[in-house]
């Protein structure tokens, strides 16, 4: 990959390039960005660049061997681990999955653990870096470079290693010489304290509009009014801009919007089948929804406290947020969000889903209730 490939960034690509033309390259470093900042782009451009053989000021040449092996995901000396699941048929190591992976970034440099764990497994899966992978990355790193000057390891969601990361402590401390390793997160707070200390961390920021809205233009050939709307729903991420392009069918808004008038109602039925309802889509769908909903409950503080041409809501999601603020304080918002997020998170432990949100349920009608919403929804 290019790093004129890659969506802005342009700070970042500088010092990237330039750690390399003045040989100071740090051995084990994290980029670490949210999701749709290009953090995998710029790994995937970073690991072209430090091996191609006719370096250039702003990038990789492209035509040498080293960079048509590393554009086509099939260069012998750069390795890649990311989180994999366990079937019946494979292991749970990327060397398994190499094929799906290979298609999966040609495709979208920027996708999501989600977009991954459901390409590989049905959606109730987790996928994980598991302690047998840890142990294959040493043996990959303790090989010599076959043509290049630099191994390179890029770990992709190192948020998905749990004690396992343990193991490999030492290599990202003290790894061979001309050995580069990059981990590509997202969460610092789901990374072991162990790992952050060991590595360089490198801040990836949000894509900025204006490289954004000229992206959308030239890519798509959006006109500047589309491409600024886009630019706004999508809030600096690239994998988000492409959803809204592609028109992929998102249904969380409608769920919502059911959801709340469901409890306005008190219509205890037809909750417990929204409930059930919810409960089959899949732990990871689940977690895509609560997001949702964190998000949604931070755009409507946003309209209430900032004003509306500040939010990122759209026409029905708006509807919404004013029937929900007519009485709600920030107080109130604060108290949903953290209620949200606790969902959140014992989702994520496996919590068992209708529990949740019969439990979640309950607590956000007690609230609705209290503040005696007139439902103009």
């Amino acid at each position: 990959m290019f790093f004129k490939d890659v969506v802005g960034q342009q700070a970042i690509k500088a010092r990237l390039i330039g750690s390399v033309r003045e040989q100071r390259v740090s051995h084990t470093q994290m980029f670490l960005g949210a999701e749709g900042t290009g953090n995998l782009s710029l790994a995937l451009a970073f690991s072209q660049y430090v091996n191609c053989e006719k370096k250039r000021d702003t990038d990789s040449c492209g035509i040498c061997s080293s960079c048509i092996k590393a554009q086509k995901l099939v260069h012998p000396d750069v390795h890649f681990t990311f989180p994999t699941i366990k079937a019946k048929d494979r292991n749970a190591l990327s060397s398994e999955y190499m094929k799906e992976w290979r298609t999966a970034i040609l495709e979208n440099p920027y996708l999501n653990y989600l977009d991954w764990v459901t390409m590989i497994a049905d959606e109730n899966k987790q996928g994980n870096i598991s302690a047998d992978e840890c142990r294959e990355v040493f043996s990959k790193l303790s090989l010599k470079v076959f043509e290049s000057e630099y191994k390179v390891l890029i770990v992709w969601m190192p948020e998905r290693l749990g004690k396992e990361g343990n193991i490999l402590l030492k290599l990202f401390e003290e790894p061979s010489d001309k050995t580069l390793i990059i981990l590509v997160a997202e969460n610092q707070n789901l990374l072991l304290p162990t790992i952050i200390s060991r590595t360089q961390v490198l801040q990836i920021p949000r894509i900025d509009d204006q490289s954004l809205i000229e992206t959308l233009e030239k890519r798509y050939e959006l006109s500047r009014q589309d491409a600024e709307k886009i630019m706004r729903h999508s809030d600096g991420n690239y994998r988000e801009a492409l959803r809204l392009i592609n028109q992929v069918e998102d249904n969380n808004q409608q769920v919502f919007n059911q959801w709340m008038q469901l409890l306005y109602r008190n219509n205890v039925s037809d909750l417990i089948k929204w409930i059930e309802d919810v409960a089959r889509i899949g732990r990871e769908n689940q977690k895509s929804f609560l997001r949702y909903g964190l998000e949604f409950l931070h755009e409507c503080i946003m309209m209430q406290h900032i004003g509306e041409h500040h939010s990122r809501l759209q026409t029905e999601e708006k509807r919404l947020a004013t029937w929900l603020s007519q009485h709600m304080q920030f107080e109130d918002w604060q108290e949903m969000m953290r209620i949200f997020d606790e969902s959140h998170y014992y989702i994520e432990r496996n919590a068992h889903p209708k529990i949740l949100y019969m439990n979640l349920s309950l607590r956000l009608r007690r609230m609705i209730s209290k503040k005696k919403l007139s439902l103009t929804v």
